[in-house]
């Protein structure tokens, strides 16, 4: 079966007569997206269907919908989608939707402008996208920043579905899950939500989930979604000084974002330039396909990869999805998707993520007297140690010069003497397990903490013997 893919021009001409509807010609260039699915339009129209390969014709007598008039439409068999009746909606990459949809009550319902202006026209609907005019032939759009579908969609008789109205307007939910356009119900990315309006019958869902609260799923099963899969943000190397105190500073977790569709396995190349191969001396770390539907991120190292200090990385990855076709490849900091670099981006280069330079600091204390009472004088000591980019793996003892030192204490009425030196005495207040923090920083600003927790006791009472009178 053929496959609609983001990376083909597409000219699908189809004159068929079925019922009273005439299918006429739509064309769609530059597809990026194909919306699948169905939308409930309530009882008496039933779904709307977003591709012909999720049409319901024919063979299903037990379905309501075959008994529909007017009598044309009734009984019918069985036929391959998309031989017969060819349609369906795609968004481009500037959110642009265009093609038709297909009700078995009022036929093709259309997402394109075809010389027809929308009710109020232009100005009420498309300042968030204002691309979607007569010139694209366009009048619905989605603003993915904002994870909401503007504008309107016109069945075959000239009555309009209005894609934004107050109440529960249409949205898509975006990669970003912290942000849900349905809070409540688990709603995957690519997912479609809220309810369009119609001069018609009433409304349509385009997601049980946010019909009726939410309980609508349990008699009627049904959502529109992008199909296809395909990655909405990459992000690097999201190695927080916490790890790197704690394991390595050569690490890196790359990050990936679904926009739509069901991963079953990825890919990932990792290089020190910007060549992309799968040759065994062009590249630092390649994983192969690994099999893994719920994967979302790479740690390193690991097993099979490591990396260097201070040194610039590109990578790219593709996933693969329920059938085991691969989605293009997607390069760390290309255009069209959101690349987040955590690392400030030192180099400039948005295609990279850096590693640090070298190992972070060991922080490392002693104290004296090794009992601390209430009241008296503790001697704290730093033993840390210090990493160089000219020595980033062999520690040098820690000097003034070289490091810097923060001490606090839970007992905040403690008294502190020299808080930023190697070396300060403490006069604790309170008589409890008190915890003692010191944080040492290099010359290149990498910090590490460490902390003990020491019992403070009070004084032993003094004595003294008194004759009895």
């Amino acid at each position: 079966m053929a496959k609609f893919s983001r990376s083909h021009l597409f000219i699908i001409t189809a004159f068929f007569l079925v019922g009273s509807f005439l299918l006429v010609k739509f064309s769609l260039a530059d597809a990026t997206s194909t919306v699948r699915g169905k939308a409930w339009w309530g009882d008496s129209l039933g779904y709307v269907y977003f591709s012909c390969y999720d049409d319901e014709i024919g063979d299903r007598l037990d379905v309501p919908g075959n008994l529909y008039t007017p009598p044309e439409l009734a009984f019918h068999f069985y036929s391959v989608p998309c031989s017969y009746l060819v349609h369906g909606v795609f968004i481009n990459q500037d959110g642009l939707f265009s093609g038709q949809a297909w009700n078995q009550s009022e036929g093709l319902i259309s997402f394109e402008y075809e010389g027809v202006d929308p009710p109020g026209g232009y100005g009420s609907f498309n300042a968030p996208c204002s691309t979607c005019n007569p010139s694209t032939n366009c009048i619905a759009c989605y603003v993915e920043s904002e994870q909401k579908v503007y504008g309107w969609a016109r069945t075959a008789a000239g009555d309009w579905i209005r894609l934004d109205p107050p109440s529960n307007p249409v949205k898509i939910q975006s990669w970003d899950l912290s942000n849900p356009v349905f809070p409540g119900e688990d709603v995957d990315p690519g997912d479609f939500v809220g309810t369009a309006s119609s001069s018609l019958l009433g409304g349509l869902s385009f997601n049980c989930k946010s019909e009726a609260g939410g309980n609508a799923c349990s008699t009627r099963d049904y959502k529109v979604y992008i199909g296809g899969l395909s990655i909405g943000k990459l992000s690097a190397p999201n190695w927080t000084y916490t790890q790197a105190c704690n394991s390595t500073a050569r690490g890196a977790v790359l990050r990936w974002y679904r926009k739509s569709g069901q991963q079953s396995a990825y890919e990932i190349i990792i290089n020190d330039s910007p060549t992309f191969s799968t040759s065994s001396a062009d590249y630092v770390c390649w994983t192969d396909v690994v099999p893994s539907s719920g994967a979302s991120q790479y740690t390193i190292p690991n097993a099979n990869c490591s990396l260097n200090y201070n040194t610039n990385y590109y990578w790219w990855i593709r996933l693969f999805d329920e059938d085991g076709e691969p989605t293009e490849l997607y390069q760390f900091g290309q255009a069209g998707i959101v690349s987040e670099s955590t690392d400030g981006n030192p180099d400039g280069n948005s295609n990279t993520f850096t590693t640090y330079k070298h190992e972070f600091p060991n922080p490392f204390f002693s104290w004296v007297p090794e009992e601390i009472v209430v009241g008296t004088t503790t001697t704290f000591t730093s033993a840390s140690s210090y990493y160089t980019t000219a020595s980033p793996s062999s520690s040098q003892a820690c000097v003034d010069a070289a490091c810097s030192y923060l001490w606090t204490t839970d007992d905040l009425l403690a008294v502190i003497t020299s808080p930023t030196a190697s070396k300060t005495d403490i006069v604790f207040a309170v008589a409890t397990g008190t915890t003692i923090y010191l944080r040492v920083t290099d010359a290149d600003n990498y910090y590490c903490s460490t902390s003990t927790t020491i019992r403070i006791n009070y004084g032993l009472p003094l004595w003294r013997e008194v004759k009895p009178e």
